[in-house]
Formats: structure tokens, C-alpha cells, sequence
């Protein structure tokens, strides 16, 4: 069964029932069943947490007067706000099956009655499952779409992004760079030493990379020792800047497993361009780094 866990007593601000801008108060829970079910089923029409959220927000509003909702993950890395942050909260912790589901936060300027917080938590028993369901989802996604061994996203996970973050560059009139990376002369650390080191300077490049870029960058193992960038918001010089810090980074690591290493990286970087598609836009960064290589390796090329 759901439970829910309420913030404290003096975040919750509670009052007596009276009259908010001149309605006569919220419907009483127990007359709610049949719009909980009601809800349930409309949210589960969707397995986007964000587009389920709206729905619910929408949905409250019809019932109990809310100025804004904050949903964090339970992962504490995805968070989801609507409306506006206001002087009284009303805050929940979602479990289901013993499984942390997030938690939400409710705000308004008018203090919560006792009789709205209960209808509030009818209202979340139509959220709880369509949520689970959501997360499970989002949890299957990133199985599939991560690499295991470095733990960057792989080549379905760019491609996923990859058009998402062209129509959301076009749509914000923003610059959007890529950068292509490629280790040098790696196959000799497999026949040396075997695939499990080649394994650790796998890693070790992806860590280099993912501690030199920022968070808001987007890291992919595109294939082999073949990895990828997208930078958001960043122009070509900035995406210059960011590889050559890359490159200097994985050429600053003196051993990996105990093992000296001399690891070098050839990198391609360009920046989207009007009427580039999706394979256009790789294929030019990814030429950028064979020219990298060509022209003697351990160097940074943009296309």
C-alpha cells in the first residue's frame, strides 16, 4: 500500500477551514472516489513525468487552490516545477512498496486547512501508481541507453538526445556543439596488457572527460574507444576550449590500474549550422577527428 509522509507540523501551517476567496471550501474527500479513479486513469494515459505532473497540477486545481508544485526524483538529480514558490508548503514524502517514489512539495500564500491536506492526499492516491509506473520506465530507459563499462550514455542514448537538443537549439536561437573523441593507438593497450586494462583506460578517458566538462554537457560512448559530446548553449570557440582541456586532461593521466600509460586523444569539434540535419552535423565533427589523427594525432580539429 501507498504511504504518505508529510513534512512538519510547522511547514504544513495548519488552520481551521474558512472561506478562500469566497468559495465556501474545498469538496470533501469522501465524496472523491470516484474522481480519484477518474484521475488515476488520465494519468496513466502518459509515462512522460513531466507531462503527467501538468495533468495532475491541472487536475488539483480543480479541486483546492495550489500556486505551485515542486517534484524532486528520487535519484535527487531530476526535478520538476510548476507555478510559483509561495509562503506555505505542504510537503510529502511518496513511498510505495517500501520503494521511495520522490517527493512533492505544494505551495500557496494562504495556510492549508486540515480538511484541504486530507483532500490533498486523496488526490495524490491517483498519482502514486501512474508515478511508480513512470519511474520504472525512466529506469528501464536508462538501462538501455548507458553504457555499463563507462557508465556514459551509449550510441541509442545519443541518438535519442542528439535530435532533441538540435530542435531545442533552433527553438531557443542557441549555439549547439559537438565534439568527437578518439583514443590513440588503443588497440596496443589490449594486445599488451589485455582487455581488461583496455577496459580501465576506457574508463579512465570517459572520467577524464565526464570531471572536464560540464554538467550540462552530455557524455556518449559512441562505440569502441570512440566517444561523443554535445554542448549546450556553447559556441565553436567554447567547444575548442572545452576539448582542448579534454585533451590535456587525458594526457595528464600518468597510470591507470597501477600501470604507467601514456594516453593520447584525437578530437573533432564543430558547432550546428543552419540546414544541418542530425547525421550532418556528426559526419562533419566526426571528419574533423579522422583529420585529427591524420595530421599526427593528439590534437583537437574543428570541421
Amino acid at each position: 500500500m501507498q504511504t504518505f509522509t508529510s513534512g512538519s507540523t510547522n511547514k504544513l501551517s495548519l488552520v481551521e477551514p474558512h472561506q478562500v476567496h469566497g468559495s465556501i471550501g474545498p469538496v470533501a474527500p469522501e465524496t472523491l472516489g470516484s474522481r480519484v479513479l477518474e484521475l488515476s486513469s488520465v494519468l496513466q494515459t502518459t509515462l512522460d513525468i513531466e507531462h503527467q505532473l501538468d495533468l495532475f497540477s491541472k487536475a488539483l486545481q480543480t479541486h483546492l487552490e495550489i500556486d505551485g508544485l515542486k517534484y524532486a526524483a528520487p535519484d535527487n538529480q531530476s526535478q520538476y516545477d510548476f507555478g510559483n514558490i509561495a509562503t506555505q508548503r505542504a510537503t510529502y514524502d511518496l513511498t510505495l512498496e517500501g520503494k521511495s517514489l520522490g517527493s512533492l512539495n505544494f505551495y500557496r500564500e494562504v495556510p492549508f486547512t486540515n480538511r484541504e491536506l486530507k483532500l490533498l492526499e486523496n488526490l495524490l492516491c491517483a498519482l502514486v501508481y501512474p508515478l511508480r509506473n513512470s519511474l520504472s520506465y525512466l529506469d528501464a530507459l536508462r538501462l538501455a541507453s548507458h553504457d555499463p563499462l563507462t557508465g556514459a550514455q551509449n550510441r541509442m542514448g545519443l541518438e535519442l538526445a542528439l535530435q532533441r537538443e538540435l530542435d531545442l537549439a533552433r527553438r531557443q536561437n542557441a549555439p549547439l556543439s559537438m565534439l568527437v573523441i578518439d583514443a590513440d593507438h588503443f588497440k596496443r593497450y589490449n594486445d599488451e596488457f589485455g582487455h581488461s586494462f583496455g577496459d580501465d583506460v576506457l574508463r579512465g578517458l570517459a572520467n577524464a572527460a565526464a570531471t572536464t566538462m560540464r554538467r550540462c554537457d552530455l557524455l556518449f560512448r559512441y562505440g569502441g574507444e570512440e566517444f561523443v559530446i554535445l554542448a549546450s548553449h556553447t559556441d565553436e570557440q567554447g567547444a575548442l576550449l572545452l576539448a582542448e582541456r579534454i585533451r590535456q586532461a587525458v594526457n595528464n593521466l600518468e597510470t591507470i590500474s597501477g600501470r604507467e600509460i601514456d594516453l593520447t586523444v584525437s578530437i573533432g569539434v564543430t558547432q550546428l549550422i543552419d540546414g544541418d540535419t542530425t547525421d550532418s552535423f556528426f559526419n562533419r565533427c566526426d571528419e574533423a577527428m579522422y583529420e585529427a589523427k591524420n595530421s599526427g594525432r593528439n590534437r583537437v580539429v574543428r570541421g
